[in-house]
């Protein structure tokens, strides 16, 4: 699979089997991630696998984040697609694994808008990569709503959590959604 493939191909899966990862496949996904460029190469990331009985406790917290988000869901779609976000926000596809991932909290607004741009490179090489070996992942912003609850369930309340996403071995085949018209706009 070229590189084009990979980023066309990839989805946000959000059904996933009833299986675990292989803790060395996930290692190996976080050394290709970090590879990613950063501002000033401050390289501010950090990966937090949780599986087990430390997921179930993480997706409970993050559950809490759809009441916050209803308003928005609500506005952008129909009842029936919020009634799902609603669903999977209680079980996140059944994904054995979540991985946080934050940023060093910084003071000066511009540089932690480095930092954040900078992790969400990370997580896009993370998505790719586990594309690449069969993995599904879903990228959530949701999370964010309850970043100071995840940030205390992590231990990291000096750090900013940029997003969380599910990981495992895919159960369905997300269709492709449409790609927006007019995102270019060339000054001469």
């Amino acid at each position: 699979m070229d590189l084009r493939q990979a980023i066309q191909l990839r989805r946000s899966v959000r059904c996933f089997q009833d299986r675990p990862v292989d803790r060395a496949v996930l290692e190996d996904l976080i050394r290709g991630a970090v590879w990613a460029p950063s501002a000033m190469n401050t390289q501010p990331w950090m990966f937090h696998v949780v599986s087990g009985n430390s997921r179930d406790r993480l997706c409970g917290i993050m559950s809490q984040a759809f009441d916050r988000l209803r308003p928005r869901l609500e506005a952008l779609f129909k009842k029936s697609m919020v009634g799902m976000i609603r669903g999977y926000f209680t079980h996140f596809g059944n994904a054995p694994h979540l991985v946080a991932v934050t940023a060093e909290r910084l003071e000066i607004p511009e540089y932690q808008e480095g930092a954040i741009q900078s992790v969400a490179a990370a997580i896009q090489n993370f998505s790719l990569l586990a594309h690449e070996a069969g993995l599904g992942t879903c990228w959530m912003t949701g999370p964010l709503w309850v970043a100071s609850e995840v940030e205390a369930f992590l231990g990291v309340p000096q750090r900013r959590l940029v997003a969380v996403l599910t990981v495992g071995w895919p159960d369905q085949e997300p269709p492709v959604p449409p790609r927006r018209e007019g995102v270019v706009a060339w000054l001469e």
